[in-house]
């Protein structure tokens, strides 16, 4: 895939990474809404590890799953695998005493290759398509999402794989 504009998709990345780790899961959701028939098939299939780690944070509880997403796409984060406890005092004790906590698999994330991280993506945003219809992204994401309209929908492409 080659890029018409380099420099475009070069801006587009720091303007998404300079967006709140939040409105950056927001834009991707919507992005991946509206363009997930342009991603390449063999972009997204046969990836048993996409496939794999997106199984091990559906199992996570719904905050968990969030955080964990957070953290993936959080560029900054490089402290491995955590545990993250639950973020009320009194349930987060009752984790620590039964051991009952649950591990966000960042180190795997972390590994994964460029097209895996695509396929992870991709099949995240499958799973949380019909919640993203209800999402009100911020001022930030609205206006982010209109500057990548100039960009063609492989320029689209080649820009998440290289904001991921």
């Amino acid at each position: 895939m080659t890029s018409a504009q380099p420099d475009a998709i070069k801006q587009s990345i720091t303007t998404f990474r300079s967006l709140k780790i939040e409105d950056r899961l927001a834009a991707l959701a919507l992005m991946y809404k509206h363009i997930a028939g342009q991603i390449p098939a063999n972009a997204v299939d046969n990836s048993a590890k996409a496939s794999g780690l997106v199984s091990k944070v559906g199992q996570l509880s719904p905050e968990l799953q969030t955080q964990a997403l957070r953290d993936m796409l959080d560029a900054q984060r490089q402290d491995g695998d955590e545990v993250a406890l639950d973020p009320n005092p009194s349930k987060a004790l009752a984790e620590l005493v039964t051991g009952s906590n649950q591990t966000i698999p960042i180190d795997e994330y972390s590994s994964l290759g460029k097209d895996d991280k695509l396929a992870f993506w991709y099949q995240m945003g499958q799973k949380v398509e019909s919640s993203v219809s209800d999402l009100k992204p911020s001022s930030e994401v609205t206006e982010f999402l209109q500057s990548l309209q100039s960009l063609s929908a492989d320029d689209r492409v080649a820009f998440i794989s290289k904001a991921l």
